[in-house]
């Protein structure tokens, strides 16, 4: 069967049992509110992960994914050295951060909910993850799929405490904000397409 139109439904994933995470056109951000007046983003280009589906029931199937914190980047060299450091990621420490589902849970049309455990600076907590998935399509080397996820953390409960206080507020906001743009592949050329042109 070839995915010729962009199919919505999560059984669509069943035409593949693993599915690994793009990570060239995937991307995952962090961001804190800075001074109380706007946001400093991060992004983490080494990621990897992959999706198990369950061919039976896809609502039982797993989800992992991994990011290195040591490859941090923000754009500004010395921002990206103090957001290794110990008060932050303590990259030296804790080379990578991990999310491992546990359930996935339907909210209505394409909507899920990815409940499971994220470690992030040594410290596991379990977490729920909203997520959009926008569907299955075939490429020229097989499958692709994708979905989006905003959420977020109390960095506290994670050991992130650094901060500096002032009369109107703290120089870093305490709530960090996760964007997830995960494009998943499935490599098969008998699922493949061709360009049109």
């Amino acid at each position: 069967m070839v995915t010729t139109q962009r199919e919505v439904e999560p059984q669509a994933l069943a035409q593949a049992g693993t599915w690994n995470v793009d990570a060239i056109h995937s991307q995952v951000l962090v961001s804190v509110r800075h001074m109380a007046v706007t946001q400093l983003r991060a992004k983490f280009p080494r990621i990897a992960g992959k999706l198990e589906v369950d061919r039976d029931d896809p609502l039982r199937s797993t989800f992992e994914l991994e990011a290195d914190t040591r490859a941090v980047t923000t754009g500004q060299p010395a921002q990206e050295d103090f957001m290794r450091s110990e008060p932050w990621l303590d990259a030296e420490n804790h080379p990578t951060f991990t999310f491992r589902s546990t359930a996935i849970e339907p909210r209505g049309g394409s909507s899920y909910v990815v409940k499971g455990d994220l470690t992030l600076k040594g410290v596991t907590r379990p977490v729920e993850i909203p997520l959009d998935f926008h569907g299955v399509v075939s490429d020229p080397w097989g499958l692709r799929a994708g979905f989006t996820s905003r959420f977020t953390l109390d960095r506290r409960d994670f050991g992130i405490t650094w901060n500096r206080e002032f009369d109107w507020g703290v120089m870093a906001g305490w709530d960090m904000e996760v964007s997830l743009d995960v494009e998943l592949s499935h490599p098969d050329e008998t699922l493949a397409q061709r360009p049109k042109s």
